[in-house]
Formats: C-alpha cells, structure tokens, sequence
C-alpha cells in the first residue's frame, strides 16, 4: 500500500471533494481519482459514495479514515523528529497567548528569550483561548500558552503555574488604604474592562453576580495598554492576572491590591495531544520554567 494513496483519500474525505484535494495538494484530478480506486481494489471494499455533486465516506471508509489519519500522524511525527536533529530542523517558534496574559509574558519573550536564542524566529500570536485550540488542531502554530479553564480534546496540558487575580487602582484611590480588597466594596466603582480579556472579564461578571451587583462598565477597550493608561489617569479600575506585569509594577500612577477572597487561576502550556513537539517548543517551556517559575 502507498503511503500517498492514504494522503489522497485523507484529503478527499476531510474536503468532500476530488477537485479541491486535487487543488490543496497540488496533484491532477485524475490522479487522485485514479489512486483512490486502485485503493478501494486493494482492500476489497468501497470507501467512497460518489455522486455526480458530492463525495461521502461509506460505513468502511469512516472506519478507514480513522486508521489513515493514525498512520499518517505517525509518519509525519517521525519526519519532524528527525528533521529537529539535522539541518532542516525548526528554528520557528509557533506561540499562542491570550491577551489576558500577553502583557505579562511578551516582554519576556521578546527581551529575555530572544536574548538567549537569538536565531529563532517569533511567530507570536494574540488570541483569544478557543481560537488558540483551534489554531493547535489545524496546526498554524504549535504551542499555546494559557488560563487552563478546562480539558481540551486532542490536546496536551502542561501546568506551569498558580496566580491570582488583582485589583489595579489608580495610585491615590481611596481604597489603596486595605491590604485585600473585599469584592463587595467595588460595587460603587468605574469599571475598565478590556473587551478582550475574556477570562479575566468572565470571572469579574461572575464575582458581580455573587456580590449581587451589576458594574458600572464605563469602557472596554482593545487593547490592555489602554486598561492601563485609563486607570493610570484615574478614570477607574480594573483587574489583572498575577502582580508581577512590568508595565504595571513601573507605572507610579498605579496600586495593586490582592482580593480579600482570591479568585486563583492556572497558566500552562497546550499542544497537540498526538503530534511531535519541536525542540523549539519544548526549550520555550524549558525556558519559563526555569526562569520565571514562582
């Protein structure tokens, strides 16, 4: 059996179609034709239903698939692993970071990662967590970087560490004065929320409900920066995960006060549950553990 007949029909059957498997993998129509039937010869058994507008598998051939995704998994993992120990190995790195966390993590990789392996090349990205997955599972980038909320099918996790979330003040805010602020005392508040912190803007709204509040969201930016420069000039609060963000610990104009409940989160690494992790990946995650840890 040719190992490209089972690539050909993987295509046909994810793409329900000849014309564009033919096109994705840049082969004539009538080859691809051509190999699956010699392929369906072979086994002895239909794979495909072919009308003159559509393509399904039938009852065996979804059974194949399965297997054919397997072994061609297996052999691109054992491609990958030996091209990382010669000269075509990867010198890419493929990260996916929330933007909850982008603030916290981009000054390290673009400073102090780049610094130690200067000839690896950022493809850094910022996306929201279910578009992280989904990017791993189509295999656009290779590693993400996240709030571990829940298990994701397919999918590997590597916890890396625990955090809190904290309250950020303008510097001279009355509510400087406690060393935990109680959530309930926040009910008379200007909230800044960014509209794409999901996470941290989920778990805010939940503790409002307990707290039986609805908050006063006078703007939900882009962009964190502007969360920051907002709260910096005294226009309201807002939230953030962990006290250790640069942008934050360097500004004058802003105070970091823990909650006097914690509302504890988990970061950690995500990768394709059954494909190879370039080195490139696996000395990142060397990289954060050993450096930045808590």
């Amino acid at each position: 059996m040719e190992l490209r007949r089972l690539e050909y029909f993987e295509a046909v059957s994810r793409l329900k179609s000849f014309t564009k498997a033919a096109e994705e993998l840049h082969v004539a129509q009538p080859s691809i034709t051509a190999s699956i039937f010699k392929l369906e010869e072979e086994l002895g058994i239909l794979l495909l239903q072919r009308t003159k507008n559509s393509v399904s598998l039938t009852k065996e051939g979804a059974k194949f698939l399965e297997r054919a995704k397997y072994i061609l998994n297996d052999v691109q993992n054992v491609v990958n692993e030996f091209q990382d120990l010669g000269l075509k190995a990867s010198r890419t790195l493929k990260l996916g970071i929330p933007v909850s966390l982008g603030a916290w993590m981009f000054p390290i990789i673009f400073l102090e990662y780049a610094s130690k392996y200067p000839e690896v090349i950022l493809e850094i990205y910022e996306l929201g967590v279910q578009r992280i997955i989904e990017r791993i599972r189509d295999e656009t980038i290779e590693l993400g970087f996240i709030v571990l909320t829940e298990s994701f099918p397919s999918c590997r996790m590597l916890p890396f560490a625990q955090g809190s979330l904290f309250v950020i003040l303008p510097k001279e805010h009355p509510l400087t004065i406690y060393d935990k602020i109680p959530f309930k005392i926040l009910q008379n508040e200007q909230f800044i929320l960014c509209a794409t912190a999901s996470y941290t803007k989920q778990k805010v709204m939940e503790e409002c409900e307990k707290c039986n509040f609805k908050p006063n969201i006078i703007f939900s930016p882009e962009q964190v920066v502007t969360v920051f420069n907002m709260v910096s000039s005294g226009a309201g609060i807002s939230f953030v995960l962990g006290d250790s963000i640069a942008i934050i610990k360097n500004n004058p104009s802003i105070a970091l006060r823990p909650l006097e409940d914690a509302i504890e989160f988990q970061t950690g690494f995500v990768w394709a549950e059954n494909r190879y992790l370039s080195k490139v990946s696996r000395d990142f995650i060397q990289f954060i553990q050993d450096n930045h840890h808590k």
